[in-house]
């Protein structure tokens, strides 16, 4: 791209978006690693190749102008595309070389991933299955850019960027310490959960398992709701109180010490799904579709 005769660099540009984001030179030189002189330096030499000012700044105030308005839409649509043709690339490297970089959220991990696993190795004997872990909130983004080929995930959003391959519902459980006054009963109700204080993990974690919890209390606010700096996993060690509970899905990995009790009235549900990039999807999209399937009918996945 050239500008007046000059190149116009993605490296302004995303500078420049970056800034529009926080309208702070501060915060979004913290988020570009960088000092704040060669951020101002690197708007200063844009706005010279565009030949209009993009902001309007002075030591309290950072605005756009109309025409910086303009390359922030589109900035981001060229960023964007960037993006995606980093991550086709990484695409087609990895159908060449037979790797299938895989990414899970940590209950996905213990719930779905061994039975597809098991599928696509029947599928693809020969494909070497690359498998890391995030948060699920960090997945969509994962697989929508290049850096993983799927991804597994509890509660899928629903966004344009992605396609989702709805591989497990599963339905909702108490889990207590030992010696909670309900973690011998064979079920329980959302009201007598209510009565006590509520373990979640964060929103930023698993925005909708996180809602999906929060739902089923609508009508039956717990005692109190405490939420987690982060998905402590099977263990739970986050529930320091011995009246304390927490929800998660019936086939979510539990340690041994805990009591998994059945919710009676517990209608919502939890879903787990693999997705993948709709613009640069893997290039053996039908075969992990057809493991897909292999898995769910195997395993009784409803």
């Amino acid at each position: 791209m050239a500008v007046n005769g000059m190149p116009l660099e993605f490296r302004e540009l995303r500078y420049f978006v970056v800034l529009c984001e926080e309208l702070h030179f501060g915060r979004a030189a913290d988020r570009l690693h960088i000092s704040q002189s060669p951020l101002s330096q690197a708007i200063a030499q844009l706005e010279r190749k565009v030949g209009t000012r993009l902001l309007d700044r002075s030591s309290r105030h950072v605005a756009l102008t109309p025409a910086g308005g303009v390359l922030l839409q589109h900035g981001r649509r060229l960023l964007r595309n960037a993006d995606d043709a980093v991550g086709a690339t990484r695409r087609a490297a990895a159908g060449e070389t037979g790797t299938l970089h895989l990414v899970t959220g940590p209950v996905t991990r213990d719930a779905v991933l061994p039975g597809l696993q098991r599928e696509l190795d029947e599928h693809f004997p020969t494909l070497t299955i690359d498998v890391s872990e995030m948060a699920g909130n960090d997945i969509p983004d994962a697989v929508v850019h290049g850096a993983a080929d799927v991804g597994l995930m509890l509660s899928p959003p629903e966004r344009d960027d992605i396609n989702t391959k709805l591989l497990r519902r599963d339905s909702p459980v108490a889990i207590f310490r030992p010696g909670h006054p309900l973690a011998g009963r064979a079920t329980v109700t959302i009201a007598e959960l209510a009565e006590y204080p509520l373990i979640l993990w964060p929103r930023t974690v698993s925005k909708g398992a996180h809602d999906t919890v929060l739902g089923m209390f609508v009508e039956h606010r717990p005692a109190a709701t405490r939420v987690t700096d982060d998905h402590s996993g099977a263990s739970w060690d986050a529930m320091q109180s011995a009246d304390a509970f927490a929800v998660v899905a019936a086939s979510a990995g539990v340690s041994g010490d805990l009591a998994t009790v059945p919710i009676d009235d517990g209608k919502a549900e939890f879903t787990m799904g693999m997705i993948w990039s709709r613009r640069t999807p893997p290039a053996f999209l039908s075969g992990l579709l057809e493991a897909a399937d292999a898995a769910i009918a195997r395993n009784n996945w409803g």
